[in-house]
């Protein structure tokens, strides 16, 4: 009964301000009249339409405590098309996910504001999760490594398990992303011998043609544009190799005018806050004086477009632990053009969080995790896409 009470006083402070803010700034079209010239006869209450609308612009956590207000609430909360307008409405708060054991989420804005402290919340033990991708919320996941293959929503908990592939222990490449066109979530997994899709709508798996890309480039995939992108990296070039995943085929996208053979360290790619591909380079000819270069990241500013590759930082040696550069890798660019670095020490096993400040050449470091394998945290952002429809 308590927690009831709660809760109903919870929504009752969160309609409350919402109320307040839209009077305020009256952002629905033709309320403006409404609020100021209300009808005589009405009654204070809220229509469905309004209340939806307000919910529609609260975090999924938050959400799912007000599923027992009401019947109603819970019918409108539970509701796929009211998902689909969260994900639309609400201005989510993105989140890493750090995957160790216990699983820890990270409040992605507090590392923007520089906070000395990240707060982080534990989520529900598991075993080891080998993230094979994320988007909308939900996390396509590997139980152990070489394990069942699971789709997850860190938000509501809700999890789906794919039907078995074979030899997933074995894969070269992999992808998670949603294919717009055809309102269908969509894993791919790169074998020795073949190319598998996963759809979540049909809830199986089929081969893709194009063989001829297995065994061409490694990891996981950048989503970005309703397609998913690797790195293809040889001695005497790179290539960035795309999968459309509406029309379930490869190509080949333009890549800086860069020599392959000009860059003496390892290439990586990523995604910025802006959602534009990014290319890193590590130079490890020129960084190994104090004043030399670490590594240098490119933007590629309009997708497809090769004259739009802009050259956006070039960080020094000395900025960061000059003996150790190979121990960052980027996760994200930010607006401002700093930098989110995951730093690895596969000696001390243990990985760090570092935010890179590309005005002031500094890095700020947060606290470390210890752990016996690889880990590289995950962007993700808080909805109510269920994992078993994708709705």
């Amino acid at each position: 009964m308590g927690n009831i009470i709660f809760i109903s006083l919870s929504c009752y402070g969160v309609l409350s301000r919402c109320w307040d803010s839209i009077t305020r700034r009256a952002t629905y079209v033709g309320l403006e009249g409404a609020l100021s010239n209300p009808s005589p006869s009405w009654d204070g209450r809220l229509d469905d339409d309004l209340i939806a609308e307000i919910l529609s612009r609260l975090p999924a956590k938050s959400l799912l405590r007000f599923r027992c207000v009401c019947k109603s609430w819970l019918a409108l909360i539970s509701d796929p098309n009211f998902a689909r307008k969260h994900i639309s409405t609400y201005t989510s708060r993105l989140k890493l996910l750090e995957t160790v054991n216990p699983t820890r989420s990270i409040d992605f804005e507090a590392i923007l504001k520089d906070d000395d402290r990240v707060g982080y919340t534990v989520l529900p033990k598991a075993p080891r999760l080998w993230v094979l991708g994320s988007c909308n919320a939900l996390i396509c996941r590997e139980e152990d490594e070489g394990g069942d293959l699971i789709l997850w929503n860190p938000s509501t908990r809700d999890t789906y398990k794919l039907p078995e592939q074979i030899k997933t222990r074995y894969r070269q490449f992999f992808g998670f992303g949603y294919d717009s066109t055809n309102e269908d979530y969509k894993a791919i997994v790169g074998l020795e011998t073949e190319i598998t899709v996963f759809t979540l709508k049909t809830g199986s798996w089929k081969i893709v043609e194009q063989s001829e890309y297995v065994g061409r480039f490694y990891g996981e995939g950048c989503l970005l544009n309703g397609a998913l992108h690797w790195l293809e990296d040889c001695r005497s070039k790179f290539t960035i190799i795309s999968f459309d995943l509406a029309e379930e085929k490869f190509q080949e996208l333009p890549s800086p005018n860069i020599c392959r053979k000009e860059v003496s360290g390892p290439l990586g790619i990523g995604k910025t806050i802006g959602n534009c591909l990014f290319l890193y380079l590590y130079d490890s000819k020129r960084h190994t004086s104090q004043t030399g270069i670490a590594f240098t990241i490119w933007v590629l500013n309009e997708y497809g477009v090769n004259e739009s590759w802009t050259r956006v930082v070039q960080i020094p040696s000395s900025s960061l632990s000059p003996c150790h550069i190979f121990d960052y890798e980027p996760i994200l660019v930010l607006e401002d053009d700093n930098i989110l670095m995951n730093r690895i020490s596969n000696r001390s096993e243990w990985n760090q969080l570092v935010l890179y400040n590309t005005k002031e050449n500094r890095q700020k470091k947060y606290r470390r995790l210890i752990h016996d394998y690889y880990i590289m945290p995950k962007l993700y952002v808080e909805t109510l896409v269920s994992p078993k429809t994708g709705k």
